[in-house]
């Protein structure tokens, strides 16, 4: 019988089911697959709008109260385009048809996953607010992740549906702690298959973990007391004030507590009584010692769009995470990030590349449930019989609510 050569699609179908069974935080996440791509094809630049539920408070009394409309859209830009190449020639094709797979379309599909869960966890993580752990230390009890679950309670995050990506050694870690805390013997003896906890636990619906969860590495300053600097700010900034003098920088995703400044439920707008986590979108330092903080969430003290129950009063205090509460310094500080989340907390998005002419031979494969799409570009070269092939992806990741995730530090 003849063998049946390697054709694009045939290896781009292969490549995409590799590419997908080899995500693990990507797999959990909200996958946007826009329809406005797939005849003309995306270019690096071309964004893509996620839109976020519509938020009301409710009203008092028989009288018809007409609330404002909020229509509020999170774009997503197509930032990156990855790709994979290689080659083989015909001879190989035709007498090496089963190593394809092994040889080319399996190592082209981790490659991609791989690059695309970088990009994706690096492009949200810094934008998440909630916290819990120690900076710099392995999370090692039950509790960080209960307190985790906490934070996504009172965020009003849905009970179900929650997921956990963890580094490997804090999996490693909880899966050794909470092996005493199950009963019958048989959970205990699924409690831990293929890296994944075996039943759903602490609250949370699936356990993963990722070795490619990123590092965050915070900022530093020397000896101060930080504070407000003027009373009623409300905003996406925040005037600040009493830093160490020409000592103090802070990075993009550190985060920090304003001394009597809580968080507001955002379905009942109701204070839960404790403090507000912010994290700075944008790195800063200071000018004499006064800084203007780039923040998320915006202080909004009302309204349908409420975050907070109070506008930070002047002179309020500002305790940076991972400082040290006695000595008001913050040295550098390197923590990886394990998450707790709903999977709507981010969105991730690709789209069609535009198929090249030229003589190329173009397939893509596309899944609009799975939200991915593969192009695959051969083009035979006579001088030298060889097939130069590429598998390109382009991609973008943005958080489009990020109150309903809660990062674990370790």
């Amino acid at each position: 019988m003849a063998n049946t050569l390697a054709t694009p699609s045939w290896t781009t179908k292969e490549t995409a089911r590799e590419f997908f069974n080899d995500l693990t935080f990507l797999a959990n996440v909200n996958r946007t697959y826009d329809d406005q791509y797939v005849q003309a094809g995306a270019k690096v630049g071309n964004t893509v709008n996620a839109r976020l539920p519509q938020r009301f408070t409710a009203t008092d009394g028989q009288a018809l109260q007409l609330q404002n409309i909020y229509d509020q859209t999170v774009p997503i830009t197509l930032t990156n385009q990855k790709n994979v190449a290689f080659g083989y020639s015909s001879a190989q094709a035709t007498t090496e048809l089963d190593r394809i797979r092994e040889r080319y379309t399996k190592p082209g599909g981790e490659a991609l996953a791989n690059a695309a869960e970088v990009l994706a966890f690096n492009a949200v993580y810094r934008d998440i607010y909630s916290a819990v752990g120690t900076p710099g230390t392995t999370p090692t009890t039950t509790l960080t992740y209960l307190q985790a679950g906490t934070k996504l309670t009172d965020q009003a995050t849905p009970l179900r549906g929650r997921v956990a990506v963890l580094d490997p050694l804090a999996m490693q870690t909880i899966a050794n702690t909470s092996t005493t805390l199950f009963n019958p013997a048989s959970v205990i003896g699924e409690n831990y298959e293929n890296g994944m906890f075996g039943r759903r636990q602490l609250g949370v619906d699936k356990w993963l973990q990722d070795p490619l969860t990123p590092t965050h590495t915070t900022g530093t300053f020397t000896a101060c007391t930080p504070t407000v600097n003027g009373a009623s700010q409300t905003g996406s900034t925040l005037v600040t004030q009493a830093w160490a003098s020409g000592a103090t920088t802070l990075k993009k995703g550190d985060i920090f507590t304003i001394n009597a400044v809580n968080s507001a439920n955002p379905l009942a707008y109701s204070s839960t009584g404790r403090v507000q986590q912010f994290v700075l979108t944008a790195d800063a330092s200071d000018t004499a010692g006064a800084i203007t903080l780039n923040i998320s969430p915006s202080i909004v003290t009302s309204g349908q769009l409420q975050t907070v129950d109070s506008s930070p009063a002047n002179a309020a205090a500002i305790t940076v995470w991972a400082a040290n509460p006695s000595g008001g310094t913050l040295a550098t500080t390197s923590s990886r990030q394990s998450f707790v989340y709903h999977p709507d907390f981010c969105a991730f998005v690709m789209a069609d590349l535009m198929k090249p002419g030229a003589g190329a031979e173009a397939t893509t494969v596309r899944s609009k449930s799975l939200g991915f799409a593969i192009r695959m570009v051969e083009q035979y070269q006579i001088g030298t019989d060889q097939n130069p092939s590429r598998l390109d992806i382009l991609i973008g990741a943005a958080s489009i609510q990020a109150r309903l995730a809660c990062r674990v530090v370790g």
